[in-house]
C-alpha cells in the first residue's frame, strides 16, 4: 500500500544515514575509548566556521559534530550543535553565513521514537542566532517547481553544493501516477537558490520568527510559523 512505500523509503534513508555515520566516526570514538566526556578541539573549515566533536557515555558511546564559529580574538559562538550526516556535503559557507543540515529532535508518529529530524539550518556570523530556515526553502521550490509540500520526502537531504552565486539543494520528491494510476515513487529533486534569497529570507524569519529550543541540547533557534 501507500503507507507502507512511504514507510520503507524514510527507513531507507534513515538506515544509509546511520551506516554512513558508523562509518564515518568510528575510528573518532576508538580514540576517545576510556573517557567519560571528551571535546574535541576546534577544527577550522572556512571564514572562521570550523568543527567540534563530543564524545560521551562510558560504556555506551555517543558522538556528536557540531559547528561552531571563531572570531579574530579566539571566542567562539556555537553555530549548531548537531551535523546530520547525508551523502554529500552537510554545510555550505558564503562571506558571514553558513547553511547546514542540522539535526533537531522530534517523535516520529511512524514509530513513537525521538530522534533528529533533517533541517536546514541557516547562520550569520559572529552572533547569529541559528535559523530554521527549512520551510521558507521548501515552500519556495514547490511554488516555483509546482511540487506540493506533502510530496517532499522527509529527511532525505543528499548534499549543498555552492556553485558562483548560488547554492543547490539536493533531496528526493514523491512522484504520483508514473506507471499507473495510484502509485508513486521516490525520485531525485533539485533547488537551486541565491546567496541573495537565502539572506532574505533569513532576514524575515529574524524578525518574524519564534525562538524555539531544541530539545535535546536546549539550543535556542529561531522558526517562523
Amino acid at each position: 500500500g501507500r503507507q507502507v512505500t512511504i514507510s520503507k523509503v524514510a527507513v531507507n534513508c534513515y538506515k544509509m544515514k546511520l551506516g554512513l555515520t558508523l562509518l564515518g566516526f568510528i575510528a573518532v570514538l576508538l580514540a576517545g575509548c576510556g573517557k567519560a566526556n571528551e571535546t574535541k578541539d576546534f577544527t577550522p573549515l572556512e571564514n572562521g566556521f570550523g568543527y567540534v566533536t563530543h564524545i560521551s557515555g562510558f560504556t555506551d558511546r555517543s558522538l556528536t559534530q557540531g559547528l561552531w564559529y571563531q572570531d579574530s580574538t579566539g571566542k567562539r559562538t556555537r553555530v549548531w550543535p548537531y551535523l546530520q550526516t547525508i551523502w554529500g556535503d552537510n554545510i555550505q559557507i558564503t562571506n558571514n553565513i553558513a547553511v547546514l543540515v542540522g539535526g533537531i529532535a522530534r517523535v516520529y508518529k511512524e514509530d513513537g521514537v525521538e530522534r533528529l529530524s533533517d533541517r536546514l539550518i541557516a547562520f550569520e556570523a559572529p552572533a547569529g542566532p541559528p535559523m530554521d530556515i527549512t520551510e521558507q526553502m521548501l515552500q519556495k521550490y514547490c511554488a516555483e517547481s509546482g511540487v506540493k509540500r506533502a510530496d517532499v520526502i522527509q529527511d532525505s537531504f543528499v548534499s549543498l553544493t555552492k556553485t558562483n552565486n548560488t547554492l543547490r539543494i539536493d533531496f528526493s520528491i514523491l512522484k504520483r501516477n508514473v506507471r499507473a494510476l495510484g502509485d508513486y515513487m521516490a525520485n531525485g529533486a533539485t533547488m537551486t537558490i541565491s546567496w541573495h534569497d537565502i539572506e532574505a529570507i533569513m532576514q524575515d524569519v529574524k524578525k518574524t520568527g519564534k525562538v524555539k529550543k531544541e530539545k535535546q541540547s536546549g539550543v535556542e533557534y529561531l522558526q517562523k510559523e
